[in-house]
C-alpha cells in the first residue's frame, strides 16, 4: 500500500509540473503579442499633422500670393543743368548759338548752325551724380522750316564712357558702331513745338553714375534747346520708358551701339 501512494504522488506532482508549464508560456505568449502591437517609443512620438483643407472639388487650394509692397518714390530736389547759363566753370565744345526769339523757359535757348548730317554742340564741367529713381528732362524745339531727321542728347560719364539717346523719325539716320551705348528712344517730337523729353536714368543703366557733360546732336536741320533738368521720376504708370516703335517705322537694332560721324 504504501508503494502504491507514492507512484501516485510522482504522478500528480508531473501533472502539476506540466499544468504549471503550459500557463508560463500561455502568459509569455500574451506578453510577447501585446509588446509587438506597440512598437518601442511610440508613445513619445508627434500627433500626426492636420489634413490640409480642401476645396469643394477635394482640391488643395494653392496659397495665396504675396502682396507686393510699394516702393516710395525718390526723393530730391530738381537740379537745373542748364537755363539760360551753362553750368559754372563749363568749357564749350562746338559752336553754341544763343537765341532770344524762341525760347520756353528763361530768356534764351541754344542750338549749332544748321547743316547737312550730323552736327553737335556740348559742354563739360564739374561732375553730376544721377541718383537711383531719377529722370533727364531736355526741351526742344524742332525748326519746322528747317527740319532734323534725328536728334540726340549724348551723356559723357566720369568713368570716360559716353551713353547717348536718340528721336528720329521715318528714316534711319543714325548708323552707330559698337564702342558706344545708344539707345533709340521713340519718334520725333512735333515741329515747332517746344515739347519736353524725359529720359529715365535706370533705362540707360547710368543710375549713381557722374555726368561731366552733354552734347547736343543733330542730324540735318536745325533744333533749339533750353532747360536741362534732372529731378526724381514720377510713378511708373504716369511714364513710359523705350516707348513702342509704330509699325510704320523700320525698328532700329534693339541693343547699345556706338556713335560714328556719318
Amino acid at each position: 500500500m504504501k508503494s502504491k501512494w507514492w507512484m501516485v504522488g510522482i504522478a500528480v506532482a508531473f501533472i502539476a509540473s506540466i499544468g504549471v508549464g503550459r500557463i508560463s508560456i500561455a502568459e509569455e505568449g500574451e506578453t510577447k503579442t501585446a509588446a509587438a502591437a506597440t512598437p518601442p517609443g511610440s508613445e513619445s512620438a508627434a500627433p500626426a499633422a492636420a489634413p490640409a483643407p480642401s476645396t469643394a472639388s477635394g482640391q488643395v487650394p494653392a496659397p495665396s500670393p504675396a502682396t507686393p509692397v510699394a516702393t516710395a518714390p525718390a526723393s530730391f530736389p530738381e537740379t537745373v543743368w542748364i537755363d539760360d547759363d551753362l553750368p559754372p566753370g563749363a568749357q564749350t565744345e562746338g559752336t553754341w548759338v544763343w537765341d532770344t526769339s524762341t525760347v520756353a523757359s528763361g530768356a534764351k535757348s541754344h542750338g549749332h548752325a544748321s547743316a547737312k548730317g550730323l552736327q553737335s554742340h556740348g559742354y563739360t564741367a564739374q561732375p553730376q551724380t544721377l541718383p537711383t529713381g531719377s529722370m533727364l528732362t531736355q526741351q526742344v524745339w524742332l525748326d519746322p522750316n528747317d527740319p532734323p531727321k534725328g536728334i540726340m542728347l549724348r551723356l559723357k560719364l566720369a568713368s570716360g564712357d559716353q551713353v547717348g539717346v536718340y528721336w528720329e523719325g521715318e528714316q534711319e539716320v543714325f548708323n552707330p558702331g559698337e564702342q558706344e551705348e545708344v539707345w533709340y528712344y521713340g519718334l520725333l517730337p512735333e515741329l515747332g513745338k517746344w515739347t519736353s523729353l524725359e529720359v529715365l536714368t535706370e533705362d540707360l543703366g547710368i543710375e549713381e553714375e557722374s555726368v561731366t557733360g552733354v552734347s547736343f546732336v543733330t542730324f540735318d536741320g536745325r533744333a533749339l534747346w533750353d532747360k536741362t533738368t534732372l529731378a526724381p521720376a514720377p510713378p511708373a504708370t504716369e511714364l513710359e520708358s523705350f516707348p513702342e516703335i509704330p509699325e510704320t517705322q523700320a525698328a532700329p537694332a534693339a541693343k547699345p551701339r556706338g556713335l560714328e560721324q556719318q
